[in-house]
């Protein structure tokens, strides 16, 4: 009998795995940075696959038809779908961006609803849906994506029933009564569950979708195994935590010209002790109230002032969004009043860039870093927790996480805040700058164990043959 795991692998994503630039006359391909493509990448190409995703936008890089890659073994098809500039404003920055997102992080008056971004986003989601009917067969797996593409598993199953379609929900998943504002809400669940497996990254937001299928639509649930019975088809739904390339990340982190660099950082800011926060740029990260607990921080702690200082990496993100932007002046702001505060010849108590860092600077950061601050107001997983540790390769410094994160009910070493506990927050920072290297070594070790035992390809792995994860590993 074939299983999932072993028919050719077709993924659907917003997001491609290679950009493409002009170098010349010739085009050449740019592998994109994240957990996803580090993942996928390699279960595509061991399957001779397909990978249909938003090609770049513009004409003088982008592809203009399907390329073999990766460049160096080409393995696997790309297919770019070229969007407008307007889809692009309705269906990504519009719907997906100022609906779907908000609304699934409980951001609910941020949303915008607007009738031709609603239209726009069924109208590109039913492109990648033609698409990979275009290029699929009956034998074939096709995984789909991320809330930008909720609508594709209903559109290929409908035109064709036979398919096996998974569809991975990388975000949180909100309870029903926040769920049913959206408009179609029932449409849009009825659509997911053209899916023969949907996955989450944790037991939470599996329970708030089976809720949600349970309220809205009339189909049988069964919550204790994990499935729905939509129209004759058993529909499975699971947990399946994403994780990082732990081995890369934790040999990369041993190489000499990256320790060099990391020992060199608090010398660069002047600092005994680092604490380090890297995030996009987005409301939901909880920049704003980790900021307001380290000013908390320096007022309750004044002897930590010249000895102690914090660095924000805030990735841009998404800047055609008002929202947004309103959040990027009011970071300037905040950090530009702690810095007014309490800096003092020679040091300063906040370091924030607003650019994106290579993965390199990001690891030497990691490494220099005595304290990870990883606060999201709410957040699907977060890998920025999971990165930090994988680079610890002395088995020391401590990671606070906030316990709105789907991370946190993997990573219970670390130490749980309450992102808007401020004065929660302050306190564990004060208990992480006094953790002793002991109880240092005996979290972080525990903490490494864990990543390095469900990593990336795990994790991929464990969806295509539909065994769910285990939270008490």
């Amino acid at each position: 009998m074939t299983t999932d795991s072993d028919r050719r692998l077709i993924i659907v994503s917003n997001r491609a795995p290679y950009s493409f630039r002009k170098v010349g006359d010739k085009v050449q391909p740019v592998r994109s940075i994240g957990g996803l493509v580090t993942a996928l990448e390699p279960a595509v190409m061991a399957r001779n696959g397909a990978w249909i995703a938003w090609g770049t936008s513009s004409k003088s890089r982008r592809p203009h038809s399907e390329v073999k890659l990766p460049p160096n073994k080409p393995s696997y098809t790309f297919h770019p779908i070229l969007l407008s500039s307007d889809e692009v404003s309705d269906f990504y920055y519009g719907f997906s961006n100022s609906v779907l997102w908000p609304l699934c992080h409980y951001f609910t008056g941020n949303l915008d609803v607007q009738i031709k971004e609603r239209r726009a986003y069924a109208r590109v989601n039913g492109r990648f849906a033609n698409l990979a009917l275009q290029i699929a067969s009956p034998e074939d797996f096709i995984w789909v994506q991320d809330y930008q593409l909720g609508l594709v598993p209903g559109m290929i199953r409908q035109k064709l029933p036979d398919a096996r379609v998974g569809f991975f929900w990388h975000i949180p998943f909100p309870d029903v009564d926040v769920f049913s504002i959206l408009p179609g809400a029932r449409g849009f669940i009825e659509a997911m569950l053209g899916a023969d497996r949907i996955g989450f990254h944790v037991p939470n937001y599996v329970e708030s979708f089976l809720k949600t299928v349970g309220r809205l639509t009339s189909h049988e649930v069964d919550p204790d195994r994990g499935r729905v019975i939509f129209k004759g088809r058993e529909v499975q739904v699971g947990a399946w935590p994403i994780s990082v390339d732990y081995k890369t990340i934790n040999d990369r982190a041993g190489l000499a010209s990256i320790q060099k660099k990391a020992l060199k950082i608090r010398e660069t800011f002047s600092a005994e002790r680092i604490i380090l926060g890297v995030d996009r740029l987005d409301y939901t990260k909880g920049i704003l109230e980790r900021l307001f607990a380290i000013d908390r921080f320096f007022l309750k702690h004044p002897k930590y002032r010249g000895k102690v200082s914090f660095i924000q990496v805030a990735a841009p993100s998404r800047s055609q969004v008002g929202s947004y932007r309103d959040l990027k002046a009011e970071i300037e702001r905040i950090v530009g009043e702690i810095n007014g505060k309490y800096a003092r010849l020679g040091w300063t108590p906040v370091h924030y860039f607003y650019k994106g860092f290579s993965f390199d600077e990001v690891l030497i950061l990691y490494l220099a870093a005595d304290v990870a601050l990883v606060t999201p107001l709410i957040d699907g997983m977060n890998l920025v927790a999971k990165e930090y540790v994988s680079a610890r390769l002395d088995n020391t410094g401590v990671l606070i996480l906030s316990e709105r994160t789907g991370a946190a009910q993997e990573l219970k070493e670390a130490i749980p805040v309450n992102p808007y506990d401020v004065e929660g927050t302050v306190d564990a920072i004060s208990r992480a700058l006094r953790m002793s290297r002991r109880e240092q070594r005996q979290r972080m070790i525990a903490l490494r164990n864990r990543i390095k035992n469900w990593d990336i390809f795990r994790w991929s792995d464990a969806f295509l043959s539909g065994q769910p994860a285990s939270f008490d590993r």
